[in-house]
């Protein structure tokens, strides 16, 4: 992925954390690492609506991390819920590091946030982003 704006979807910590930071005219740089790497705001879109996981509040994990547990993957356990409120968001830049075991990301600068209960409220921007890059 380019530098320039990048989205992720993020769950109800990372959500009321942005939420908050923003509501109080603070920056919110997300300093730690993440394995889950940037995407297109379409694509994330898309995502947050497909995902059971990510779409509803109540949706619990199917899958438990397949690597040893350490810090980046204990979250990752079969039955966990997601939580109340999930988001949609966009960050100005993204940066990375490669390990001998993986690839990190943090993200900087939220340039869009789009919370949701349900996924199904971004219906109406998919359709509106998906109209704009058809162009």
């Amino acid at each position: 992925m380019p530098q320039g704006p990048v989205w992720r979807v993020v769950g109800a910590a990372e959500s009321a954390a942005i939420g908050e930071a923003l509501a109080a005219g603070r920056p919110y740089r997300n300093l730690a690492p993440t394995l889950e790497g940037p995407g297109h705001r379409a694509c994330m879109l898309y995502a947050s609506m497909v995902c059971p996981y990510l779409a509803r509040p109540n949706a619990r994990r199917g899958m438990s991390a397949t690597e040893p547990e350490d810090d980046m993957t204990t979250h990752v356990v079969r039955g966990t819920v997601r939580g109340a409120m999930g988001a949609v968001v966009g960050f100005a830049e993204y940066e990375y590091a490669v390990t001998a075991s993986r690839v990190l990301f943090r993200f900087l600068d939220v340039v869009e946030f789009l919370p949701h209960d349900t996924a199904d409220a971004h219906l109406d921007e998919l359709r509106a982003e998906l109209a704009r890059t058809a162009k």
